[in-house]
């Protein structure tokens, strides 16, 4: 019986060290909040809805956080962004995402959203020259590490400009 125990134990140990890189070009990151490839380039990472403070009312502002990644050449915007079944998303202007300069990566978020409530909510990003990507994004309460997300007094600002070389 002893002998059999080791044998299991070892080829499951011998299973387990049987791969030792991740193939990050087919997984998506591990995190809360959706993720999603608009196109080749243009990827949405951490994409999640934080509810305010009073889940009773239904029509007060939340917000929207998430990461948008450009890696290809040629800058995109980011037109719009609209919540299935109701509700509405504010975005603060014109969401231009440069190549390799990633919207979203602070602690600001990137809209504001009203009118959305429950555990997720499927939304369409709407990106000039690229299919409209769905993404079922998670609602998160303001509980634990996210209480420190604050939004900035009158909702999220637009990204500020970067230099050009």
């Amino acid at each position: 019986m002893r002998t059999i125990a080791v044998a299991v134990a070892l080829a499951a140990l011998t299973a387990g060290c049987t791969k030792t890189t991740i193939d990050t070009a087919q997984h998506a990151p591990q995190n809360d909040g959706a993720n999603g490839d608009a196109s080749q380039t243009l990827h949405l990472r951490n994409v999640f809805v934080l509810s305010a403070t009073d889940p009773a009312m239904p029509f007060q502002q939340n917000y929207l956080y998430g990461v948008v990644i450009n890696n290809g050449h040629q800058p995109a915007q980011l037109e719009r962004i609209t919540p299935e079944g109701g509700g509405s998303v504010q975005l603060p202007g014109p969401l231009t995402v440069r190549p390799l300069e990633p919207v979203g990566t602070g602690e600001r978020p990137i809209a504001t959203v009203t009118g959305v409530s429950g555990g997720t909510v499927a939304m369409t990003f709407t990106f000039t020259g690229a299919s409209p990507l769905r993404l079922q994004v998670p609602v998160m309460e303001r509980a634990g590490s996210y209480t420190h997300l604050t939004p900035p007094p009158g909702g999220p600002t637009a990204p500020a400009a970067s230099p050009t070389s």
